[in-house]
């Protein structure tokens, strides 16, 4: 069942990769040419003058304070050279992706990149792919996959630490329904294109399923430490706030255990947990050295603060709608039914976690949600904001992705054995549900550069813009990760009455202190 699972996510992954119009995701233009750059050798690139970014006329003084340093030029090669404006389409929302067949006039020279000073690691894996590249849009194309595969990598990774030892009936169904809900669509958009920010996202998702392996009961083996450190490392050095997710997901670990017992197993594990923790520090540290020595970190501007921190919570609204999905330049919004869907099963998740949970289960769910508030508050207001720019949900959606997967893990650990039926069924209908509103996400976005916001809503036949082979091909085979998923759901649910564990009336609720099982009601009636 979880292959299934992971196989329609990495499909939805590569969908958007070859379905959504060049340059369509925000920034893509610059994390195109950044990557393509990096692939040939380009490390750091060369420092843009601030009376250059003046001459933009894009930014004000305070916008500047933070571009100023994240501005690099690259020597691109002419025939994948391309502007990195934004596209047509984030200009005139009303448009279709039409207006892209229009080829943009390129100046010749070096290209400027407003990521150019980002963590170069991940983009060398997409730019190298460009080598074979012979034209701007296969130049797009191969650099996504690059995205895309390190993307999916990661949600493997965590696919696999979070089901690693569990075999208990009614479990392995819930922790699916949690990753199903973590990955929403919005997730799954950013994965599909040029840049770090879905690596970001997806080891995100790794770190906290790494959390939660690493502080169950049991000792885990030696390859569970090092798969667990792969991931926090990779995901460290992704992009500049990146160490920020991989220490909260360290935080959620240590709240689970506490210190004391975090240390104990720390020892315990010997050389494996040695070698994760260093795999995991080199990371942060490559991170952290980077944006120090490129100054990436603008200070904050304290007299601001208290203003731009009303200023977050009259957006969190919106920023809450863009964790869910906002797609293009934040210009595709989705209907109203798909963030009220995502609500009710994150909530629902949620809500039910913290009625089961113990004290302390409850104490770390609500901490898990006020650290994530606070950090939405603060990115905004002493970041963004002050930087003159909107705070966007995707900021904070690689913190937002590890509650729904510490819900889940809750409820596994603390549902009664007897109930384990029941909540494989839930979980097969949160799977389905979700694979519906992957579906519905992609068709809005599919939508709105076939025929623009307000065209027809049958979009298949007369497009103004299509990918290659249609959009009727394409929705045939958007139909195939849909489809998984309900067999995936489908399995979750016809396999929970075998599934391996204890039997009803033996689970953990069923012990007496001394450990000897109590007599369940037919066993007393047997007996007589």
């Amino acid at each position: 069942m979880s292959a299934l699972l992971l196989a329609a996510l990495t499909g939805w992954i590569f969908l958007w990769t070859l379905t959504n119009p060049p340059g369509t995701a925000p920034d893509e233009p610059s994390h195109y040419a950044k990557a393509v750059a990096a692939g040939r050798g380009q490390i750091l690139g060369e420092h843009v003058p601030l009376a250059t970014l003046r001459s933009f006329g894009a930014f004000n003084e305070d916008s500047l304070r933070q571009v100023r340093n994240a501005y690099r030029s690259f020597d691109v090669p002419a025939d994948l050279r391309i502007t990195t404006n934004p596209p047509c389409t984030a200009l005139h929302p009303d448009v279709s992706a039409a207006c892209l067949h229009q080829p943009p006039a390129v100046p010749p020279g070096r290209v400027e990149s407003i990521v150019g000073a980002y963590p170069p690691w991940l983009y060398i894996s997409e730019g190298v792919l460009t080598w074979a590249a012979w034209s701007v849009g296969s130049g797009y194309l191969l650099a996504r996959f690059g995205s895309a595969l390190i993307s999916a990598a990661l949600l493997a990774i965590a696919v696999w630490l979070l089901l690693d030892g569990r075999k208990q009936r009614g479990q392995r169904p819930l922790l699916l329904a949690g990753v199903a809900v973590a990955v929403t669509p919005m997730m799954i958009f950013i994965s599909s294109q040029v840049g770090a920010s879905g690596a970001e996202l997806a080891g995100a998702l790794a770190c906290g399923a790494a959390a939660l392996r690493l502080s169950r009961a049991d000792q885990p083996p030696a390859r569970t430490w090092w798969i667990a450190g792969i991931a926090l490392g990779v995901t460290a050095l992704s992009r500049p706030m990146a160490p920020l997710w991989v220490t909260l997901a360290v935080t959620i670990w240590i709240g689970r255990l506490c210190a004391r017992t975090a240390l104990h197993r720390l020892r315990g594990a010997g050389r494996p947990a040695a070698t994760a923790a260093a795999i995991a520090m080199v990371g942060i540290a490559g991170s952290v050295i980077w944006t120090q020595a490129l100054s990436l970190r603008t200070p904050v501007l304290w007299g601001r603060l208290g203003h731009g921190l009303a200023l977050a919570a009259e957006s969190a609204a919106a920023s809450a709608r863009q964790t869910i999905g906002v797609f293009g330049w934040q210009s595709v919004p989705l209907p109203t039914v798909l963030y009220w869907l995502w609500v009710v099963l994150a909530g629902g998740l949620f809500l039910a976690a913290f009625v089961v949970g113990r004290w302390h289960d409850r104490a770390l769910l609500a901490g898990s949600l006020l650290v994530v508030v606070a950090l939405y508050e603060l990115l905004a207001a002493a970041v963004f904001i002050q930087n003159g720019f909107g705070m966007q949900g995707r900021y904070v959606l690689p913190a937002l992705v590890m509650l729904p997967l510490l819900s889940v893990e809750v409820l596994a650990e603390r549902l009664p054995a007897r109930l384990s039926a029941r909540a494989a069924a839930v979980a097969a209908g949160v799977i389905a549900v979700s694979g519906v509103g992957q579906f519905a996400a992609w068709i809005t976005n599919s939508h709105r550069y076939a025929v623009g916001p307000d065209g027809p809503l049958w979009f298949l036949s007369h497009p103004a813009w299509s990918p290659p082979g249609g959009w009727a091909l394409w929705t045939i085979l958007a139909c195939i990760p849909m489809i998984i998923t309900f067999a995936a759901a489908r399995t979750v649910y016809r396999d929970a009455g075998t599934s391996s564990g204890p039997e009803p009336g033996f689970g953990p609720g069923s012990l007496r202190r001394d450990g000897a099982p109590l007599r369940t009601r037919n066993a007393r009636a047997t007996r007589r």
